[in-house]
């Protein structure tokens, strides 16, 4: 059975950087005293990190969100009394849920408990309704679930998001910031007797999506495939 999800964004990150200033600095070997990069250091991680959140489709850092989850029904009266076998939440890992309500009729709710009626799959972003007689797990009926939570990888600002993930955007930032001024378009420039420059033009071996292999392969992981 499929279901439909109205997602809100109770309360927002305060910022979507997956680094920070201090740590890009520390891999350029910029003194911390030296602050004359820093506007533009700080411009590249934002837009770096950005581009890795659009690729992975998921916001990282903890967010509270709100899903309004509606499983799918026949119109009445020939409703189907089909279940749903969990309650996939729009964001996962899961840090808590704070609430659960089920709403039976216009009107009417039911606010379910943790551990009783239902248990959290932190990982997944799963709700798996219990039986309250057997506590066993069943189906979600189909009835119209609020489910508010907090979800995410890490505390905005804390600057300990996960280490590989951070890696990749610092790599990302670094070459970025490594390249500024530099005429992409260079293939080749040579001086007798003191050296010659060659330059990547387009994608580098391997590379059929916006980042190189390695990169990518690591942001793998964090991928959410896009429903078709």
């Amino acid at each position: 059975m499929s279901v439909r999800i109205i997602s809100t964004v109770l309360t927002a990150a305060s910022s979507y950087d997956l680094t920070t200033l201090a740590n890009i600095k520390d891999d350029l070997a910029i003194p911390s005293t030296d602050t004359s990069s820093d506007a533009t250091l700080a411009r590249f991680i934002t837009e770096q990190s950005a581009l890795v959140a659009q690729y992975c489709n998921r916001v990282f850092p903890i967010e509270t969100i709100q899903d309004v989850i509606y499983p799918d029904r026949d119109p009445y009266p020939y409703q189907v009394t089909g279940m749903v076998g969990e309650l996939q939440l729009s964001r996962w890992p899961l840090v808590s849920v704070t609430s659960v309500t089920d709403t039976v009729a216009v009107g009417v709710a039911n606010t379910l408990v943790s551990g009783t009626d239902y248990q959290v799959d932190p990982v997944r972003g799963w709700l798996t309704k219990i039986d309250p007689n057997t506590g066993y797990p069943t189906g979600w009926s189909p009835d119209q679930y609020t489910v508010q939570y907090e979800a995410g990888y890490y505390e905005a600002g804390s600057g300990n998001p996960p280490p590989d993930l951070e890696m990749a955007v610092l790599r990302l930032v670094t070459a970025r910031f490594k390249a500024r001024g530099r005429d992409p378009f260079l293939r080749s420039q040579g001086e007798p007797g003191v050296g010659n420059e060659q330059y990547w033009i387009g994608a580098l071996p391997g590379q059929t999506g916006p980042f190189p292999p390695d990169i990518a392969a690591v942001l793998e992981k964090y991928r959410v495939p896009l429903a078709t």
